[in-house]
């Protein structure tokens, strides 16, 4: 069964299994179907803000429909490198600048610049993880304990050490 299909089925909460991620279109279906069920947060660590995962119509709606209808619920990004974002234009970047009490972008410290991990936590038991930059092979898993939980923790600690990303804020894309 194609992931896409599969992944219509999985609940972010009660669905277990580890599903393997071989193409962007599996990793976006896998993200999309992950975040349009968050409740409390999504949250983004990225090297880029890889256009081909976070830069498409449906997850920006998805994105939107969030800051819109459930209060509470925040997308927060720690992204390490901006100037991919910064020189091409996000759409993510854009509703970010119209909804700034729903989604910040932060900018990884220098002392986790070593990190070359890419994840996305829904409601921190739900996790997307990609394995390199540059490569589309990575996992999900729609109730991820204990990992969810550990990298959780971790975009926390990185995220009260972070500050807003300067690049994207200076620009009217």
């Amino acid at each position: 069964m194609p992931v896409d299909n599969l992944v219509s089925l999985l609940v972010v909460g009660e669905s277990t299994g580890t599903l393997l991620l071989e193409t962007a279109a599996d990793f976006r279906a896998a993200i999309n179907r992950m975040t349009e069920q968050a409740v409390r947060s999504v949250k983004i660590f990225t090297q880029e803000l890889d256009h081909e995962l976070y830069d498409q119509v449906d997850f920006i709606k998805i994105a939107s429909l969030i800051c819109r209808q459930r209060r509470g619920c925040s997308i927060s990004i720690l992204l390490k490198n901006a100037d991919r974002c910064a020189r091409l234009g996000h759409r993510l970047v854009e509703l970010q600048k119209r909804v700034p009490s729903s989604i910040e972008i932060r900018g990884v410290p220098l002392e986790y610049e070593q990190m070359n991990d890419e994840f996305l936590i829904v409601d921190d038991i739900g996790m997307v993880k990609r394995f390199a930059l540059g490569y589309m092979r990575g996992h999900c898993e729609f109730r991820s304990i204990p990992d969810a939980v550990k990298n959780a923790r971790l975009f926390n600690e990185i995220w009260e050490r972070s500050e807003p990303c300067q690049e994207l804020r200076r620009l009217n894309l």
